[in-house]
């Protein structure tokens, strides 16, 4: 199953379960698929909608960190926390951290001359 498809998926199960939150998070990622794919006139390959799905968290982390300093906004920062976990569940699973460091052994650190 395709990303897109999932994302279809998840659509229509939050629609049968009028869970209101998750389907205008999904809404909106499906449209900025959609957007992306009348841009380039072709569909989209998984990369290519992995990259829009982290380029929505980055705009979701980066409006809850100004939150605070927003005096009036239409979207309470409690809101766009939870929108931020939908979109990350869309996500398929990244490598750990300790997989993607270098490990120490393989690089020693160089000798000291005097």
């Amino acid at each position: 199953m395709s990303l897109a498809e999932k994302i279809q998926k998840d659509l229509v199960d939050a629609m049968r379960a009028k869970n209101e939150l998750r389907l205008s998070v999904l809404r909106g990622i499906k449209s900025a698929i959609k957007l992306k794919e009348v841009e380039k006139i072709k569909t989209l390959d998984e990369a290519e909608t992995i990259q829009i799905l982290q380029t929505l968290m980055k705009q979701r982390k980066e409006s809850i960190e100004h939150s605070p300093k927003a005096t009036a906004r239409n979207s309470p920062p409690k809101r766009r926390k939870n929108s931020a976990s939908s979109n990350r569940t869309c996500l398929p699973a990244q490598a750990t951290p300790r997989w993607t460091r270098p490990s120490p052994k393989r690089f020693p650190k160089p000798a000291r001359t005097p």
